[in-house]
């Protein structure tokens, strides 16, 4: 009773599940093999994507230094395998990459890293890091960061892209865990013709779909760079008054997710020189009050207005997503009225993950 899928799915036709028609171990099997699919594949695509322009971001720091930071979803317990693809050069040899997950709430790291080939922006090769979680962990979120280490000169970065890895098929035999949610594997051969169709089958389906809608999806993701060359071009550390024109993202979201319990937005936030006060910041359609230095969170549900054009031309739910344009954020945003030499409080990274 294999745990299989094909990849692509052979979907089920909608018209043979509709009410007066003979139910076939066609559509089944095909349901039972979309299900496993779903879990296995559903979630690995690019969790994080950024890039700056040339001669931008460069580091030369000699001992192990963070870069940037994101928080990224995990799409289920089992995926315990990501990949990393980083466009970097160096200007000497030995100067290393890597990056490094962590899950807040067990603080457990897992982490890979590289020596850099490439001695020319977008060289020959992306440097593939392969990041495995080789313990047991829950969290349905976690923190990634890109991190160098020079032996002398620098390392430039042009772009980042991370992603997990789908699982193989046949999936693993008995209960899976997503979070502290629950997904069965459906046996396709107990699924094919003259095998009897259980009550269970029903049951674990609902079960499946319910778990696998709750999956993370990066609605928004960027980094501040923490450690640079100084010189006439820097990368951005934090967002400033100009970001609210550009920095942010149209999306589809689906406004039933409303009704049902988990199905929200989760925003993290990444503050520097926060120590107390007031510090509050509009984003989705609610104002957010920092509450520590760092990475502050969020679950929301959805109360924004759909963008009219957009959902009509893609016939779907359309959302922007990313902070506000609100004379709020126009006055707590770096810009000539609070330049960041003069240390303010200013947000360094920007996380926003729906479902």
């Amino acid at each position: 009773m294999s745990n299989s899928y094909t990849s692509p799915p052979v979907l089920v036709d909608p018209s043979r599940v509709t009410a007066g028609l003979t139910l076939r171990t066609t559509e089944i099997s095909k349901l039972g093999e979309l299900e496993n699919y779903s879990f296995a594949l559903g979630g690995c695509v690019d969790v994080v994507a950024q890039s700056w322009g040339n001669t931008v971001f460069r580091s030369a720091a000699t001992s192990k230094t963070d870069l940037c930071q994101w928080y990224i979803p995990r799409p289920s317990n089992i995926h315990n395998t990501f990949k990393f693809f980083v466009s970097c050069h160096r200007s000497a040899s030995g100067n290393k990459v890597g990056g490094r997950l962590t899950f807040p709430l067990s603080g457990n790291t897992y982490e890979s890293e590289i020596v850099i080939t490439d001695t020319n922006r977008y060289g020959s090769v992306f440097e593939e890091l392969t990041i495995s979680v080789t313990g047991t962990e829950t969290e349905t979120f976690c923190r990634l960061t890109l991190f160098i280490e020079c032996s002398s000169g620098f390392v430039e970065i042009a772009n980042v892209n991370g992603r997990w890895s789908p699982l193989s098929s046949p999936l693993t035999t008995g209960v899976l865990q997503q979070g502290t949610d629950t997904f069965t594997p459906q046996g396709i051969n107990r699924l094919g013709a003259d095998r009897p169709l259980s009550a269970r089958f029903g049951v674990e389906t609902i079960n499946n779909i319910t778990t696998i809608r709750k999956r993370g999806r990066t609605l928004f993701n960027w980094s501040g760079a923490f450690n640079t060359i100084s010189g006439s071009t820097e990368p951005a550390k934090g967002i400033g008054t100009f970001d609210l024109d550009l920095m942010y993202s149209i999306v589809s979201l689906f406004g039933g997710m409303n009704q049902i319990d988990d199905l929200n937005v989760d925003v993290f936030i990444n503050v520097e020189n926060y120590s107390s006060g007031t510090f509050e910041v509009d984003i989705f359609g609610y104002r957010l009050a920092i509450v520590q230095n760092g990475w502050n969170s969020y679950g929301l549900s959805l109360r924004l207005s759909e963008l009219a054009n957009y959902s009509r031309d893609f016939r779907l739910s359309m959302y922007e997503v990313g902070l506000m344009p609100t004379s709020r954020n126009q006055a707590i945003l770096l810009g000539d009225n609070n330049k960041i030499t003069s240390s303010p409080v200013y947000i360094k990274g920007l996380s926003i993950i729906g479902v």
